[in-house]
């Protein structure tokens, strides 16, 4: 049987291990493209790998046979395709081949691709994230990339995890505090989203607990910090039971082996909180360096295999390299261990030595003679070290201002009742509603008013409204006896919907739930005029305008013949409404996602949030 045959046969990881130093690997090589067992796919991809004088002479040629024809392999077996594209993936991180065929593929997989396939790219596109993350050019389509994952039913949670992590490499690569916290803040909350989204999550408990505990560092709230690390140690306890005797990919080997550095960060956790409170104990920086350091163990990977590869990559580490953060890390366990030896009662250094020694330690963490502020910077600053998902919640300015008028003593307690309110749970326990809430809610803080009770009740409502829109982007979701679905398909000549069926809807839906007995339908005397649906808190009152579009439903075609009337109706009271919109024109391409038909628009210094419901649907199978 020839090399080319045997590629293609049961026995092909064997084989591959004895024809490693062989003329006839090139053929056999040429044989791996017509492999149809996955589990001979993956042991044959670990052979070629681990032998140095393949990847050296043969790795371009195998590179292009694992992608060779990989549209066509999705369609007909996505889980090799898979593995094929993983193997090329290990190849490209071990800079044995450029990356840009990777790229490609991990960025251009049609919208239709098969779950077997969608479901791996996350992990892959996570890692070479981590490979390139210092190359914008690079990330940004692999972003873009994860963003189309969080819409995918079988890749969403991996995708948004992936995204999380991305917003941790953001910290870890920022130099100035209040750059890192309100990164490390929105990581935290990306992870509570995966977290809720499915309960087995244990890394991402574990990451959110190593968020939690850099955000306690900086806010010296001692009790938080005892608490991340508690979390912390359970996340690995049963993410250790989780993985017990289960296959693990022979590349992702340093990721397993990870685990004695976020024990290492847990003794460390438990030992700072215990001295939290004494003069000399670790500050943020030295914090984010552990964190930093166990991130990278996490991370790291083994695309080639084998103590024998000589010359070549064989771990490959997150290139995250923040030489501010592990210079003032240093810097910050330096200063402590000077005045920690010279507090001791028998200082092995003279006092004198120790204060000149403190001194230039001092210097070396500073740049120079401090810029002079402008008004306000101080108070941000602090409120970012203090109160960071105060910050997230309130935004700079008004968290700012807040933290004038208090010690911090006291903005440590609301910082607390904040951070265990908003942002240590998610709002909705889904990865494509959670990012689009939180996006709202900050174009949202930009206006002045919106703050105090006008913020908790709008942003209820808001939440309730996205969650119509997303169950009403399903077609197989009921529409509680209002008649014929309102969103189906649409023949010839026949009489379109009113925007009274989605009128009816949406005001049936308020009324069963949360906002039960807070929502009115065809309210008069509202700016002269009825409003469709009015949602009342007291005497805050919101307006939601229900309109239709029968030819173009394009953002700015319904801003421009819509937005005014929706934004006369907050000119009495709070300055906040929404527009839903009826979209009955035709779609022969299929329908847009929920997050790319809800924005908001502004008029006359009032804020509306618009929402498109997608009618006059085809079928899947018409498409």
């Amino acid at each position: 049987m020839s090399a080319r045959a045997e590629a293609a046969g049961p026995q092909a990881p064997e084989v591959a291990a004895a024809l490693a130093d062989r003329a006839e690997i090139a053929e056999f090589i040429e044989g791996v493209a017509d492999q149809r067992s996955l589990l001979a796919l993956a042991g044959t991809v670990d052979a070629l790998l681990a032998s140095p004088q393949v990847v050296r002479e043969h790795g371009t040629r195998l590179h292009d046979v694992l992608l060779r024809d990989l549209d066509s392999v999705r369609l007909r077996s996505p889980l090799i395709a898979a593995a094929r594209l993983a193997g090329a993936v290990r190849l490209a991180i071990a800079d044995v081949v450029p990356p840009f065929a990777v790229l490609g593929a991990l960025t251009g997989f049609p919208a239709e691709a098969p779950e077997e396939f969608t479901e791996a790219l996350p992990r892959l596109i996570g890692a070479a994230m981590d490979r390139w993350a210092g190359e914008p050019a690079i990330t940004a389509p692999l972003r873009a990339a994860l963003e189309r994952l969080r819409h995918d039913e079988a890749a969403s949670v991996d995708a948004a995890f992936e995204l999380a992590c991305d917003q941790l490499r953001a910290a870890l690569a920022a130099s100035e505090v209040p750059d890192v916290l309100a990164a490390l803040t929105e990581a935290r909350a990306r992870f509570a989203t995966v977290d809720a989204a499915e309960q087995a999550r244990h890394d991402a408990r574990a990451h959110a607990a190593a968020c939690d505990a850099v955000l306690a560092f900086a806010a010296g709230d001692r009790s938080r910090l005892a608490e991340a690390a508690e979390e912390l140690a359970a996340a690995l306890d049963q993410r250790a039971a989780w993985l017990r005797g289960t296959h693990r990919s022979p590349w992702l080997r340093p990721r397993h082996a990870a685990d004695g550095a976020w024990r290492r960060l847990v003794l460390l956790l438990r030992n700072a909180a215990d001295r939290l409170a004494e003069t000399v104990c670790m500050d943020v920086w030295e914090a984010l360096g552990a964190v930093l350091e166990a991130y990278a163990q996490v991370r790291a990977l083994q695309p080639l295999p084998g103590a024998r590869a000589e010359g070549l990559a064989v771990v490959v580490e997150p290139a995250i390299e923040n030489a501010v953060l592990r210079d003032r890390s240093r810097l910050a366990a330096l200063r402590r261990a000077v005045a920690e030896v010279s507090a001791a009662e028998d200082p092995p250094l003279p006092p004198a030595a120790a204060r000149l020694l403190l001194e230039r330690v001092e210097a070396a963490g500073t740049d120079g003679p401090e810029p002079t502020r402008e008004p306000g910077t101080a108070a941000v600053s602090r409120a970012h070290r203090v109160a960071p998902a105060l910050v997230r919640v309130l935004g700079e300015r008004d968290a700012a201002g807040l933290t004038e008028a208090l010690t911090d003593d006291d903005l440590r307690l609301l910082e607390g009742v904040v951070h265990s309110g908003e942002l240590a749970r998610s709002r909705t326990a889904h990865p494509v509603l959670d990012p689009l809430l939180e996006r709202l809610l900050g174009q949202l803080a930009a206006a002045p008013e919106f703050t105090g009770r006008v913020r908790a009740t709008f942003g209820l409502l808001l939440e309730q409204t996205l969650r119509f829109l997303l169950s009403r982007a399903d077609l197989g979701t009921a529409t509680w006896g209002l008649g014929e679905d309102y969103r189906r398909e649409l023949r010839d000549g026949e009489p379109r919907p009113r925007e009274s069926a989605l009128q009816r809807d949406y005001h049936q839906w308020l009324a069963t739930g949360q906002l039960g007995g807070l929502v009115a339908v065809e309210s008069g005397d509202v700016a002269r005029g009825r409003a469709d649906v009015t949602t009342s808190f007291g005497a805050l009152r919101y307006v939601t305008e229900v309109k239709r579009e029968l030819r173009d439903a394009s953002r700015e075609r319904v801003e421009a013949a819509h937005l005014a009337q929706a934004a006369e109706y907050a000119g009495a009271n709070a300055a906040f409404g929404q527009l839903l919109v009826l979209d009955l024109t035709p779609h022969p391409r299929g329908t847009p996602r929920v997050d790319e038909r809800v924005w908001l628009a502004r008029h006359g210094g009032r804020c509306v949030v618009v929402g498109v419901v997608t009618g006059n649907r085809p079928a899947p199978h018409r498409l």
